[in-house]
């Protein structure tokens, strides 16, 4: 497969490379809806999490003048992609605990000069390397405004995380699709 992303010509398939690409996805700041002492944290980075469920306790957090336990639930399902805080930290009131990537699903935009953007089609199928892998993708959304195309993994890769910096080759044929 290496030998895919660096030859521009096969037999009557051709390759068109980004000028720049990177990961993308929709990430959720778990927050905290009280102030207090982190009690315990239910969940490790890289962890997948059902919408609902128990990510950690804060502890101390004053109600009515009353000390109490509060659960912090994930608002979606998702990837926990960061834990901002580690059990015994205070939090306080609106403070980020936990990163989340919505659905654990990324996707890679990729940005291209004009003339090969215009070779460009949704279908077509690409490759992207990023995080030391290579992935296949498709194109499933083009941006001519600002030459952007959206490439979406075939296999949902658990290893990317948005940010990433990545680099995107999409086939097409040698007349141009």
């Amino acid at each position: 497969m290496h030998a895919i992303a660096v030859a521009p010509e096969i037999g009557s398939r051709s390759w068109i490379s980004a000028l720049e690409a990177s990961v993308d996805g929709r990430v959720v700041d778990v927050t905290a809806t009280s102030s207090g002492r982190i009690a315990q944290i239910f969940v490790a980075e890289g962890e997948l999490v059902g919408k609902g469920a128990t990510l950690l306790e804060l502890d101390d957090v004053v109600s009515a003048n009353t000390p109490t336990r509060v659960a912090i639930h994930a608002p979606t399902s998702g990837r926990v992609l960061t834990r901002h805080l580690v059990a015994g930290d205070r939090a306080s009131f609106g403070q980020p605990l936990l990163t989340v990537v919505e659905d654990d699903d990324v996707w890679v935009l990729a940005r291209f000069d004009a003339a090969d953007f215009e070779r460009l089609r949704i279908g077509q199928s690409a490759v992207v390397r990023s995080g030391g892998r290579l992935l296949a993708a498709k194109v499933c959304a083009l941006g001519p405004d600002d030459l952007i195309a959206v490439l979406d993994f075939v296999l949902r890769p658990v290893t990317l995380r948005p940010g990433m910096i990545a680099s995107a080759v999409v086939v097409t044929d040698r007349h141009g699709t």
